[in-house]
């Protein structure tokens, strides 16, 4: 993708303000990512916010060991982090792991503009409580997920949503990475992957899984 215009800006956050969109290009930093790579771990600090452009990344908290992950929420085109958000203006560092699910482009915002537009941006102030709430709705439905829903329910709705966000029917995960997005273990995944296939719901490959509907 090409370095975002003014008109790009418009079109993914809906900012009218044109100095605000003037400020947005001028400080901030115009970033791309690959499919793997890590954007913030538990305890890196954090210096700036991301605007993302394109692409989907996934947000997870990990338990203290390290080894065991708990899905939280996608962030797609025309979103940002409320995470970082937060450790931008409390000066903490992060609680979450962010990682690129596909190629995704982003503008980095830095801290101290991030901070001061709150001040100076209605629609910079809004934006960012919206994100809040989202956040927050969202934190709640894999609350929820996790404490009322059936582990293979929770399986199915995490492949039905990555799916939707990917615009394909095809999932690129392999069972450990789906066990840990999940907080379960692997064979447990595996079982409930092949008890879904033998319902002609899905198509088992290798590391991909196909959604039959």
């Amino acid at each position: 993708m090409h370095p975002p215009s003014a008109q790009d800006v418009f079109q993914h956050f809906r900012f009218k303000d044109p100095i605000l969109i003037e400020s947005i290009l001028k400080h901030g930093l115009f970033c791309s990512f690959k499919s793997g790579d890590l954007i913030a771990g538990p305890g890196s600090p954090v210096d700036f916010v991301p605007l993302i452009m394109k692409g989907n990344l996934r947000v997870m908290r990990k338990d203290e060991a390290h080894d065991r992950e708990l899905f939280l929420y996608f962030l797609t085109a025309g979103s940002t982090c409320s995470s970082t958000i937060n450790c931008c203006m409390s000066g903490t560092k992060v609680t979450v792991e962010v990682i690129a699910e596909e190629e995704t482009d982003m503008i980095c915002i830095p801290n101290e503009f991030a901070s001061k537009w709150i001040h100076c941006f209605p629609e910079w102030l809004n934006f960012v409580l919206r994100s809040y709430q989202l956040r927050f709705e969202e934190a709640l439905h894999a609350l929820d997920e996790v404490a009322f829903r059936q582990l293979d329910e929770r399986l199915w709705n995490f492949l039905i949503e990555k799916s939707s966000l990917n615009e394909s029917n095809t999932v690129e995960m392999s069972h450990s990475d789906l066990a840990q997005a999940l907080h379960s273990s692997r064979e447990v995944v595996s079982r409930l992957l092949k008890k879904l296939e033998s319902e002609n719901r899905l198509k088992l490959g290798r590391n991909r899984i196909q959604i039959l509907r």
